[in-house]
């Protein structure tokens, strides 16, 4: 499980109370864990859907601001995940 290339967000949500598109990082990245582990699975896909149908920001709103990337614990680069993310998830 250590070699997988899973994005080490431990969910603490410090990084969605600032960000100014109300993006639920840990929510995205929870998909996009998915989407690396099962390429061909749809079900991660469908998931963001239904966070941006709830109201949250979709990754690619991310502004770049680095307001996520200064409060993360885990020191993750948030910004080029969301970008990622959203190449996978859109």
């Amino acid at each position: 499980m250590q070699d997988m290339p899973l994005v080490q967000c431990t969910s603490c949500r410090y990084c969605c109370d600032g960000c100014p598109a109300s993006i639920r990082i840990p929510d995205v990245f929870r998909a996009l864990n998915t989407a690396r582990l099962y390429p061909s699975d749809n079900r991660p896909k469908i998931f963001y859907r239904g966070l941006v149908e709830s109201g949250a920001g979709k990754a690619s709103d991310c502004i770049g601001c680095g307001q996520c990337e200064g409060v993360c614990p885990q020191h993750l680069p948030v910004i080029e995940l969301l970008k990622e993310a959203a190449a996978a998830l859109e």
